[in-house]
């Protein structure tokens, strides 16, 4: 199920959404910290490009140019796929990462361990249980 979506802006210009398994959207839905184990969270993420079919629909608008110019300079599709990005909790077998276990995939394949390299950012949000993303319901 779709836990929410975001727009990370420079040097990653993505755009992402957020998934979660039944067990994750229920500790979002009840407020439960810690994430009970069992819970997987997953990240897709795309390239933000300039959508053409959205400059000639509002070229049809009966706008200013200035405001069309505006509405288009933040207009974005998704693109090329980046990477895909699992956390999953079990508290014993990640016991040193929070609970969390990470993976990524780029291009259909497994990254080098990312365990470690994950955790550096996850670990400046205990107070969220190790996760960034909120739910949007």
């Amino acid at each position: 199920m779709l836990i929410s979506v975001a727009i990370l802006g420079p040097p990653n210009n993505d755009i992402r959404a957020v998934l979660g398994n039944d067990i994750a959207i229920g500790a979002y839905r009840e407020g439960k910290l810690p994430f009970p184990n069992g819970a997987i969270i997953a990240r897709l993420a795309w390239k933000q490009v300039k959508d053409p079919a959205s400059d000639d629909a509002l070229s049809h608008e009966p706008l200013s140019s200035s405001s069309i110019g505006k509405l288009l300079s933040g207009t974005f599709v998704a693109g090329s796929p980046t990477n895909l990005q699992f956390m999953v909790r079990d508290s014993a077998k990640y016991a040193s990462t929070g609970g969390w276990g990470f993976a990524q995939f780029t291009d259909g394949k497994p990254d080098a361990i990312v365990q470690r390299s994950c955790w550096s950012c996850h670990a400046l949000a205990p107070d969220r249980g190790f996760v960034f993303t909120r739910y949007s319901p």
